[in-house]
């Protein structure tokens, strides 16, 4: 009995080490000399020979790790993620001359191994599929359908370090609330993690940079070409909403904002939508189609919009809310969120 258990213990043992190494089998073709791997703070080193090498160590979670080699150019180079298990990674070289100066870069491809990898590469081939579809899209539009096809990635491995490291990298494109809702999803390991704590601090400056900051003034024209600014709106509470009459989820969205604006403008709300349309006819059809009875602006630079870009504003529908002092209490909310918020403060 005693010897089956040590068996067992040891089995488990031996699970126990596995899951927490790493092998990394690599390639890289016309090269032989050293390379290096640098991850967690650590400098490992490798003897590539006919164009094979590889390394081994122990991680508990993915972490962002790098393979470099020493040139006197100067040198680039790119992060992977290493995570536990086989990884097979490939990489090559290249050279640039950029004004005059020779830029040597050394890229290095995951091929094949770990979950983490796999997830990451299924949500980027699966968005890179239908790229043909945003050929002819503004930028704006790219971004959103991006964040649109993140967020059914996210909800669908919602406890999935992949979904971690794409949050985290497309960070700008999300509301400060779903930010949190996604974080909170995760584990307590997970939330210790290299991105983990990568997200959380993203958060915590967004919070820090939210909260009671006054809006900087800004003024453009409305509909019938009046100059409306924000300090004129001061004593309110304002929401200024982002969209445009081509951003199909703006127009959805309208619906809830204008219940909510009719339950409480009579108490002190108003609304200040910023068209980032370039058609002055396309906005006015929309603002009449939609019904928005608001304060609607534009100056009809379409993605240059100047309080867009203000703003940083990349990704619509995007709005900021600001109290009856010109604060900014909220930024990237949403309607449920919004009449949640409004219904406290009335």
């Amino acid at each position: 009995m005693l010897q089956y258990l040590s068996v067992l213990l040891l089995f488990y043992y031996n699970q126990l080490i596995v899951q927490n190494s790493f092998a990394i089998k690599g390639s890289f073709k016309d090269y032989d000399g050293v390379i290096y791997l640098n991850y967690n703070n650590m400098t490992d080193s490798a003897f590539v020979r006919n164009g094979i090498f590889a390394f081994t160590g122990d991680i508990d979670l993915p972490i962002p790790a790098s393979l470099i080699t020493k040139d006197s150019r100067q040198v680039y180079y790119n992060e992977f993620v290493l995570e536990p298990g086989e990884l097979n990674v490939q990489v090559d070289t290249t050279t640039k001359n950029f004004n005059g100066k020779l830029i040597y870069s050394v890229n290095s491809t995951v091929l094949g191994g770990g979950k983490t990898n796999a997830l990451l590469d299924s949500f980027y081939n699966s968005f890179a599929a239908n790229r043909s579809s945003l050929e002819h899209k503004s930028i704006t539009d790219k971004k959103q359908k991006y964040i649109q096809a993140l967020r059914g990635f996210v909800s669908q491995y919602p406890k999935e370090m992949a979904s971690m490291i794409l949050i985290e990298q497309a960070s700008p494109g999300f509301s400060q609330q779903e930010l949190i809702s996604f974080y909170e999803a995760f584990d307590v390991k997970a939330k210790n993690s290299y991105y983990g704590v990568r997200l959380k601090k993203i958060i915590d400056k967004n919070n820090k940079a939210v909260v009671k900051t006054p809006i900087k003034d800004f003024a453009q024209t409305d509909l019938h070409g009046k100059l409306i600014s924000i300090s004129s709106l001061r004593g309110k509470w304002v929401l200024v909403n982002f969209w445009a009459s081509w951003c199909l989820p703006c127009r959805q969205e309208n619906p809830n904002l204008i219940r909510i604006y009719q339950k409480y403008k009579s108490k002190g709300f108003e609304v200040l939508g910023v068209s980032l349309d370039a058609n002055q006819k396309n906005w006015l059809k929309a603002v009449e189609q939609d019904k928005l009875t608001w304060l609607n602006v534009s100056d009809l630079r379409g993605s240059q919009n100047e309080v867009a870009l203000l703003f940083n504003v990349e990704v619509i529908p995007d709005n900021i809310l600001i109290d009856r002092e010109g604060r900014i209490i909220a930024k990237k909310i949403s309607s449920e969120e919004l009449e949640q918020l409004l219904n406290n403060v009335f």
